[in-house]
């Protein structure tokens, strides 16, 4: 019931998404000739609504996966752009919750093989905690790479797990 409760809701939500981004984008188009007040506004709406179709795309993609649908679509993928647009997507929420993002990458290209979207979805579950449970400390984005292997991290320095919680993260 709960698999089909998300599949159901996640459906029906991309009806009335759909009628808000058409007229966000509108307001987006035209932010140039409002008040700045209202222009910053549009552009809020607008980043907003990007993360909510993101959630969206994820709520779909794990109904797909707890349904036995899911399929792993692996292509070479520099990982630089994807952790920076990542993290790009929360500038806002962090502001508002007064944490500095510190994003560190190479300054090269870092290629994996990645299923793109999973990678983004993990990112953003991380990131997003990490804001919320960081008590407005930074919040570190790293992405580091060998020859033989890559690692993106994200550490806050909120209060953390209490013993024994570890064992209930990936429930």
């Amino acid at each position: 019931l709960q698999r089909r409760f998300t599949s159901d809701v996640s459906h029906e939500l991309r009806t009335p998404l759909t009628t808000v981004r058409m007229a966000a984008d509108l307001l987006f188009a035209q932010r140039a000739e409002f008040d700045p007040a209202v222009a910053r506004s549009a552009e809020l709406l607008q980043a907003e609504l990007d993360r909510f179709e993101a959630l969206l795309t994820d709520l779909l993609e794990i109904s797909r996966f707890d349904a036995g649908f899911a399929v792993l679509e692996a292509e070479p993928t520099d990982l630089v752009p994807v952790v920076r647009q990542v993290a790009d997507q929360f500038t806002t929420l962090a502001g508002r919750a007064g944490t500095e993002l510190r994003i560190h990458v190479p300054d090269h290209p870092v290629i994996a093989e990645v299923d793109q979207r999973r990678v983004e979805r993990v990112l953003r579950n991380l990131i997003g905690n990490a804001i919320e449970h960081g008590e407005a400390r930074p919040v570190e984005i790293d992405l580091a790479a060998n020859k033989t292997a890559i690692a993106v991290t994200v550490r806050d320095h909120g209060v953390g797990l209490r013993a024994g919680e570890e064992k209930l993260v990936f429930n």
